[in-house]
């Protein structure tokens, strides 16, 4: 998929950023999906030094396949948001999000085979692959981030930015 083609760097990623936007695509996502169900999206930006920040959050798309236990997104919908994206500031494919009904936050083995399989095909030249996982906590979710490098899969901070202007 062009502009799913990977040229992040290879320094390990210790804190992921999303911007407003995304924040915003995801939560309302969350807002108007089944909570029985997996939901998600692609996450575009860029990775500079240590740091991803995440410009762009995706929906799943009209043809995702979501279970309880299962979430795929739907390619053509994930390849028009990265061409949009890419158009407007460069972002590139860097991970993607998604939520667990039932479970913590955490990457199930599934999730893991998945990221492994990915940081692992060399057309898409991934150095690290970004998990934003969201798991049920009461009434609400709680988020957190994951960096799969060297077939490793670590937790790092997640931050939301304050709003900034859009680049041309």
């Amino acid at each position: 998929m062009p502009h799913l083609r990977n040229p992040m760097t290879p320094r390990p990623v210790t804190a992921v950023h999303l911007t407003q936007e995304a924040l915003r695509v995801i939560t309302d996502e969350l807002r108007t999906a089944d909570r029985t169900r997996e939901t998600g999206g692609i996450l575009l930006g860029h990775h500079v030094h240590d740091t991803v920040t995440v410009q762009h959050a995706g929906t799943p798309g009209p043809e995702a396949i979501q279970t309880p236990t299962y979430f795929l997104r739907d390619l053509a919908h994930a390849q028009t948001l990265a061409d949009q994206a890419h158009a407007q500031d460069h972002s590139v494919w860097i991970g993607e999000w998604h939520t667990h009904p039932t479970s913590r936050p955490v990457p199930s083995p599934r999730d893991a085979t998945t990221y492994h399989q990915l940081l692992n095909d060399p057309e898409l030249a991934f150095h690290s692959f970004i998990a934003v996982i969201l798991g049920p906590r009461g009434p609400h979710r709680d988020m957190a981030a994951w960096t799969c490098h060297n077939n490793t899969i670590t937790q790092v901070a997640v931050h939301d930015l304050p709003r900034q202007p859009r680049h041309r």
